[in-house]
């Protein structure tokens, strides 16, 4: 309110983008140990995608992915990351749910390529605004935001998923159970 009309369109876009995030995780966590799972499924696409495209990224280098976003940012993390990804999420499918492989493989590719997107989304975000860290609430780690950028689209994406094979009401088995 004490800012005006500065940015008006940015926080509101904020404030509706962070209200269907919390609808979004909330229809997915359910009432159910299936929310869990589901919790816990994307949170390991998410997170050993993260980490395996950064090392990879180290390790080998190459092309640029996204030079005038993410300038550190590498082809060769971005599908090291995709491979980790999707092969931790196809273990974790396998052993919580006995639903095809095939959706598995699909459903883990796509969460961690949607969660790429949330990181370069969150850095062209803050590149845009001409800021290096979006908080300073985790020491060394660019901000609280910095650590839920790609869980962000991929959660949409499991509760749309989700919601339309199984409806609304039953995201997470919706999204595990086929």
């Amino acid at each position: 309110l004490a800012m005006g009309r500065d940015g008006l369109p940015w926080r509101i876009g904020g404030l509706l983008l962070f209200g269907l995030l919390i609808i979004s995780v909330l229809s997915m966590r359910g009432e159910g140990a299936a929310g869990i799972w589901a919790g816990v499924y994307l949170g390991t696409v998410v997170w050993m995608t993260d980490s395996a495209a950064f090392f990879t990224g180290r390790q080998i280098g190459g092309e640029k992915l996204a030079p005038e976003i993410s300038p550190s940012k590498t082809w060769s993390g971005a599908l090291g990351g995709l491979a980790l990804g999707t092969g931790a999420g196809l273990l974790v499918w396998l052993i919580f749910t006995d639903s095809p492989i095939w959706i598995g493989v699909l459903l883990s590719a796509a969460i961690s390529i949607l969660g790429q997107a949330g990181d370069l989304t969150e850095s062209a975000i803050k590149r845009y605004f001409r800021i290096k860290d979006s908080g300073d609430i985790i020491p060394g780690h660019g901000g609280l935001m910095d650590r839920l950028d790609s869980l962000t689209f991929g959660v949409f994406f499991v509760a749309i998923i989700g919601g339309l094979h199984a409806g609304f009401g039953a995201v997470a088995e919706g999204l595990l159970y086929w």
